[in-house]
């Protein structure tokens, strides 16, 4: 599959790819309104500043998250690129849920389940996402 759209991990062709698809993508994004992309693809954790859109965070576009730790071997650590957009990046084993509580609020949370967390469930990083209405 490809990679996500938006994604730090020094990996300069996938790196590349995000880009094009970015700039395939992220104006459909933003004309229907679309609060959060999920992706997979790489074998860590990543999470964007709320509303990034042509890599500048001004909530305009969606939250982007990358769970790619439910159980594959984790990404080489090969560095990330600096990125004003990211604010979480974790390589750990671990799962995302998803918390709707009603028609404009949902809360993401990242539980680790890795050997650094005991395989206890800890939430490793959280936000909401809220829809104006």
């Amino acid at each position: 599959p490809p990679p996500p759209l938006y994604q730090s991990e020094r990996f300069p062709k996938n790196h590349r790819t995000t880009l094009g698809l970015r700039a395939a993508l992220e104006e459909a994004l933003k004309k229907h309104k679309v609060d959060l992309f999920l992706a997979g693809h790489y074998h860590s954790y990543l999470r964007t500043c709320k509303g990034v859109y042509r890599s500048v965070c001004d909530d305009s576009g969606p939250t982007h998250i990358t769970v790619g730790t439910a159980g594959a071997r984790l990404d080489p650590d090969v560095g990330l690129y600096r990125q004003k957009w990211t604010e979480v990046w974790l390589r750990t084993w671990g799962y995302g849920r998803m918390t709707l509580y009603n028609a404009t609020h949902m809360q993401w949370e990242f539980v680790g389940t890795g050997d650094d967390n005991d395989g206890r469930g800890t939430v490793l990083d959280g936000t909401w996402i809220v829809r104006a209405i």
